[in-house]
């Protein structure tokens, strides 16, 4: 026994000084002649891996090859491997774990990064080094640079209950659940904590289903204190800790794993994808681990990110690959909230279409549920500014709402315009400032609308129609809102029109229903009006219908068609061209959140 342990600290003394070469800057030791290939690699051999238990220490653990795993994947092939030493007889595979290196022969073979579940004992699956080099850092030069493509794409909302509602057909959210079923044992991605800090638990628990989705696993963490006399700035190395940088500041979020290879500046990890998006541009940094926390359900690595020290570019089945000494583009953020008190957060956020949305919606759910109370009735009023690279003013999406719940569903109606926004298949959106200001009062602050009355049932062109709404205030008396309505001079005598006074969600349902065309954007400034005018839940809305001549031809109005042409485009069998409709429309703020809607007929003479 006493013979082994020395062979074990002999092993970690030989491979400390490696590291502190290639932290030098030296060149990399684990070139070509140090890989081995899967085909010299056979079962009943033994070697070690490398990765951090606690602090930032490189420990050794063994390893011990039971098989390969050939085309288990399209094209890929999987060492599978029995673990042991450190913690690992007490808490099996650690989230966290992913990219670890492993070495048979002082030979690198590559990253551990599969697991079972249900495993009582630590057996993982190795993703093979030359994989991981060949996907990773041989991409053709027409791929560096590019960024994802666009994809549509709904960020989750949230149902009363707090749970995630169901994907939408366009989600691109895994559509099935990703916790294990009892009945079956399963071959999957290790779990990457999610080290999260300044969030709400609630808003954590809540998120918890779409991390699952991506292979996350959730832990409220804390912000790494640097010392007071820092080192020099090392660069990461084989077995060291690396984060993926996904928020910094007041509010902190980061995927923690393994460096498995370095090559110079090049850098690779996890063994597995961290969303598999192909090109990617997140902050890479150091990580410092607290303990191993061993659980029957999941052990997990508790850390905190430490100091950037690069750029995370490849995100690919076989891992991810970074840069060292390059910078990631973040977002800036603010958030204010003003209730029972006045709180201001200021973070970054990476700039990631699918990211972002939902990395919002949780900083800005933790932000009101840090001081406002989770159950009751409250009167909520959103603002989002987001400044658009490219695009000289801000666009502002804006609403109020009433809600009784902890769901705050109105957080995520703001952020889903946003969404639309970002993933618009017209032109490249980035942010570059995003300003959320949320205002929230403890009271029930709602109106229905009760009825309407005129103060004539005929009227003719040209004239003015005084419209009063009957609105009932949530446990108050009932009062009346005076509305003047213009009769165009153009109305057609002898016809019908209905007049209504209505909210917002039937003020949006009869934008749809009477010209649909003009609600479906085809192009960026269609999509930024459409997002800005948005029906205001405390809008009072009195319109009168009015039938045009003219179409609608992809949300365009066309009044003034020469008679042969409107008559060829009302028979055309192209799709976009619809009926043209004038509205007279009335809107009217009012301090209260209105519900309801009521319609009376007026003859024309």
């Amino acid at each position: 026994m006493e013979q082994k342990t020395r062979k074990t600290t002999y092993l970690f003394v030989i491979f400390s000084v490696f590291s502190v070469f290639v932290s030098q800057g030296k060149p990399s030791l684990f070139s070509a002649e140090n890989v081995m290939n899967v085909d010299e690699i056979m079962p009943g051999m033994k070697g070690y891996g490398k990765t951090v238990f606690t602090g930032d220490r490189i420990e050794i653990f063994n390893v011990e090859v039971l098989g390969i795993l050939r085309n288990w994947e399209a094209k890929s092939n999987m060492i599978l491997v029995r673990m042991s030493g450190g913690p690992l007889e007490k808490s099996g595979i650690i989230a966290g774990m992913s990219g670890s290196p492993v070495y048979i022969s002082n030979r690198l073979i590559g990253a551990v990064a599969y697991g079972w579940s249900f495993a009582k004992e630590p057996i993982a699956g190795i993703t093979p080094i030359e994989e991981m080099k060949s996907t990773l850092l041989n991409i053709p030069p027409q791929e560096k640079g590019i960024l994802p493509a666009s994809a549509d794409w709904d960020i989750p909302s949230f149902s009363q209950e707090g749970l995630l509602a169901k994907p939408t057909a366009t989600s691109s959210i895994p559509q099935e659940s990703t916790y294990h079923d009892a009945g079956k044992i399963t071959l999957t991605p290790i779990l990457s904590p999610l080290v999260v800090s300044g969030v709400e638990s609630d808003v954590l628990k809540n998120m918890q289903p779409l991390f699952h989705s991506y292979g996350w696993y959730p832990v409220q963490g804390g912000s790494y204190a640097l010392p007071a006399d820092p080192p020099e700035k090392s660069r990461l190395v084989p077995g060291a800790s690396v984060a993926a940088i996904l928020i910094r500041g007041d509010l902190s979020a980061a995927i923690v794993g393994t460096v498995t290879y370095v090559d110079g500046d090049n850098v690779l990890a996890f063994g597995h994808p961290f969303l598999q998006t192909g090109n990617a541009d997140l902050p890479m940094a150091s990580a410092y681990v607290y303990t191993v926390l061993s659980s029957q359900s999941n052990s997990v690595k508790m850390a905190s990110p430490g100091e950037i020290v690069g750029r995370i570019r490849q995100d690919r089945r076989s891992g991810i690959a970074g840069i060292l000494g390059e910078s990631s583009r973040m977002i800036p953020c603010h958030i204010e909230v003003e209730g029972s008190q006045k709180l201001k957060y200021d973070f970054e956020i990476v700039d990631n279409k699918l990211l972002t949305p939902s990395l919002i919606l949780m900083a800005a759910q933790s932000a009101v549920l840090s001081t406002e109370r989770k159950v009751g009735e409250k009167s909520v009023h959103i603002k989002l500014s987001a400044h658009i690279e490219g695009y000289e003013n801000p666009v502002v999406i804006e609403n109020v709402f009433y809600e009784l719940d902890q769901s705050w569903f109105s957080l995520n109606h703001i952020v889903q315009p946003f969404t639309m926004i970002i993933n618009n298949q017209f032109r490249q959106a980035h942010p570059t400032r995003i300003d959320l200001k949320i205002t929230v009062l403890d009271t029930r602050k709602t109106a229905y609308i009760e009825s309407i009355r005129v103060d004539k049932k005929q009227v003719k062109p040209g004239d003015t129609l005084q419209v009063d709404v009957c609105l009932k205030p949530f446990t108050g008396e009932n009062f009346y809102q005076t509305v003047l309505m213009h009769i165009p001079e153009d109305t057609l005598p002898g016809s019908m029109l209905n007049l209504t006074a209505c909210d917002a969600t039937y003020g949006q349902a009869l934008n749809l229903g009477r010209s649909a065309g003009k609600y479906f954007p085809t192009n960026f400034e269609q999509l930024i009006r459409y997002v800005e005018n948005m029906e205001r839940n405390n809008n009072l809305l009195v319109r009168i219908l009015l039938a045009k001549k003219g179409i609608t031809y992809k949300g365009e109005g066309f009044p003034s068609l020469p008679a042969s042409m409107l008559s060829i485009m009302s028979f055309s069998n192209y799709s976009g061209v619809g009926p043209l409709f004038d509205e007279v429309v009335c809107r009217v703020p009012m301090e209260y959140v209105l519900n309801g809607n009521q319609t009376i007929p007026i003859s024309v003479k």
